[in-house]
């Protein structure tokens, strides 16, 4: 299934899923501008689907250099998952990405409250630097703008 497959199928029956982060419902601007005007960050892709039960969402963008993908997923049942749990989710259960040679294992696993009130890990990937080769294989991605018609926006990208 595709990631707008996943969204509709999402839309059509929220009691057979677990939360799915409200970011699939929102507007990206192709450039998001620092908030002390000395950048942006670039919006190049998102894609969304399930390991069972329980949907991600992921967004790639870049910034000074680097490329990254956040992958969304609900806390809920993995409340106390340590950074090899998630990882392992990842990587080996949803099998969102591979890792390749120069791979940076997960940091950090910070977690938020979306406007519907629903918490998340927000777990940022290093997916490439500068010039040099990509750190993983997979993670497919969706052009914004075919998210942004989705969700019925006139597309600024």
């Amino acid at each position: 299934m595709n990631g707008i497959d996943a969204i509709k199928e999402y839309r059509n029956n929220k009691d057979k899923y677990l939360p799915l982060v409200d970011h699939e419902v929102q507007q990206f601007e192709s450039k998001v501008y620092y908030e002390d005007g000395l950048g942006y960050d670039v919006n190049i892709g998102w894609n969304c689907g399930f390991y069972e039960d329980r949907p991600y969402f992921y967004e790639c963008w870049a910034t000074d250099g680097i490329t990254m993908v956040t992958i969304f997923i609900s806390t809920i049942g993995l409340e106390d998952a340590s950074l090899d749990d998630l990882e392992r989710f990842l990587i080996e259960d949803a099998k969102i990405y591979t890792p390749r040679e120069g791979y940076c294992s997960l940091s950090e696993a910070p977690k938020f409250a979306d406007s519907n009130g629903n918490e998340f890990y927000s777990l940022n990937i290093v997916v490439g630097t500068e010039d040099e080769p990509a750190l993983i294989d997979g993670a497919s991605i969706y052009s914004i703008s075919a998210l942004n018609e989705l969700n019925g926006f006139v597309d600024n990208t």
